[in-house]
């Protein structure tokens, strides 16, 4: 039977030892295995079980004489480390040790606490058995070329090491070195390594490359620092988060507007094809404001760059401003509180659905601008908010404002509810009319109206 003969040496150093807490840990095995292993060995007479602990038999010792322990680490591979755990031994990895490598990784990422004297925590105590390896796997990593996870687990899985060993490994190396190392799934930079990024850096190791970020002490990196994290550092990888994290946060509008300056369009657009961390800062955004590298990059560099990063996170309130002051203008008002009012005088007058619609939004004005704006584009551009808009609904909605304007326009007029501005050719127009006939007035009253 499987761990047959490690159980019973154990037993043989230790009668007691079913009966401790390190039961899982001394031996290197799952409590069920272990309890599978007894009743086998009773029924084979390999043991006698007492009060004080269990005892090996003559039978037993016959069997640990004829099937010795044999060490993993061989001749042909001396890589493999002296551990105890066994799963972590197997080619294939067993459930119940996919489910502790999770556990650890939820300890060593996020803190969790282990559970005392499990099989999870088995697996840490076997970690500082493996430096000799570790070492190699880092080296491989920290090379400085993007590696590809997949040929980390080919190469080392060829000298001998398992699957799951190197996995454990991989996430130690991780850990170790979080401030330097960049992490790609399917080619795209990830901002949080976390424990489902693992889990699928363990099943599809081909979709991950890693790679050491670090670049030359260079003064100005510190500057850039100071503009996207608020603070001087630099570690080129938290500088790139930093960034990336201002980037993720901009709305659907910011991200694909043409409505701001070319050199934020490009700055925009490098930011989103970026490759790696070390050519974006390096190369790609020094070049937005044609500075060939970052060496190369002087004061007004960074104020350019300064004031890319302000526009692009300021844009969706430019376009809400721009919203309001195409409300007020096309409506002839000053404030949302004059419009409210002068839409409360025209409600009996409003027979058309889509303005009863349109005076339910401009008369809640119990809230703020922001809001108040939102709700009138929302509705004007059939419900798409202005996050979310694409330059075409900003073109349709200034179209559409106009129309509407109109609209209300010739309900106040009719009434004599407001008396909108008259222009100079107006005025013209109205002492011209006066000079005619009155015959002549109603004829081209008659004839206007049927334009």
């Amino acid at each position: 039977m499987l761990y047959l003969n490690k159980f019973l040496s154990e037993i043989k150093k230790n009668p007691q030892i079913l009966k401790s807490n390190e039961v899982i840990l001394t031996l290197g095995l799952s409590s069920t295995q272990i309890k599978e292993l007894k009743k086998f060995a009773l029924e084979k007479e390999f043991i006698t079980q007492e009060k004080s602990g269990c005892f090996i038999s003559e039978k037993g010792d016959a069997y640990l004489s004829s099937n010795p322990i044999i060490s993993w680490k061989t001749k042909d591979f001396q890589l493999r480390p002296n551990i105890n755990l066994e799963y972590l031994k197997e080619e294939k990895t067993p459930a119940i040790l996919t489910k502790a490598i999770r556990n650890l990784a939820r300890n060593l990422i996020e803190n969790q606490e282990l559970k005392p004297f499990s099989l999870e925590q088995a697996l840490k105590n076997d970690l500082n058995k493996c430096q000799d390896l570790y070492s190699k796997i880092e080296f491989d990593i920290l090379e400085g070329k993007r590696i590809s996870l997949e040929k980390v687990y080919e190469k080392f899985k060829s000298l001998g090491i398992t699957k799951s060993l190197i996995s454990v490994m991989i996430l130690q190396v991780i850990l170790n070195n979080s401030e330097k190392l960049a992490i790609y799934e399917k080619f795209q930079f990830q901002l949080k390594f976390d424990q489902l990024m693992f889990e699928r850096m363990i099943a599809c190791p081909e979709n991950f490359e890693i790679q050491k970020t670090e670049m030359n002490d260079i003064y100005i990196l510190k500057d850039i620092a100071k503009i996207i994290l608020n603070k001087k550092s630099n570690n080129i990888l938290e500088i790139t988060k930093g960034l990336y994290t201002i980037i993720k946060a901009l709305d659907k509008y910011v991200m694909n507007t043409q409505n701001l300056s070319k050199n934020t369009i490009r700055l925009r657009n490098v930011i989103i094809n970026a490759k790696d961390p070390i050519s974006l800062f390096n190369r790609d955004i020094p070049n937005v404001y044609g500075v060939k590298t970052l060496e190369d990059a002087d004061r007004k560099f960074l104020n350019d760059f300064k004031n890319s990063l302000y526009e692009l996170k300021n844009c969706i309130n430019e376009l809400i401003n721009e919203l309001k002051k195409l409300i007020l203008s096309n409506f002839d008002a000053k404030t949302k509180e004059e419009l409210s009012a002068r839409f409360n005088i025209i409600k009996d007058y409003i027979g058309e659905q889509e303005l009863k619609v349109l005076y339910n939004n401009i008369i809640e004005i119990n809230v703020s601008d922001d809001l108040w704006i939102n709700r009138i584009a929302t509705f004007i551009n059939k419900s798409r908010v202005p996050k979310d808009w694409s330059d075409m609904d900003f073109a349709d909605f200034k179209i559409k404002i106009k129309e509407l304007a109109l609209k209300i326009a010739i309900v106040e007029t009719t009434i004599g509810s407001y008396d909108y501005p008259k222009s100079k050719n107006y005025n013209e127009l109205l002492e011209k009319l006066k000079t005619l006939s009155k015959p002549e007035q109603l004829m081209f009253l008659r004839e206007f109206s049927t334009k």
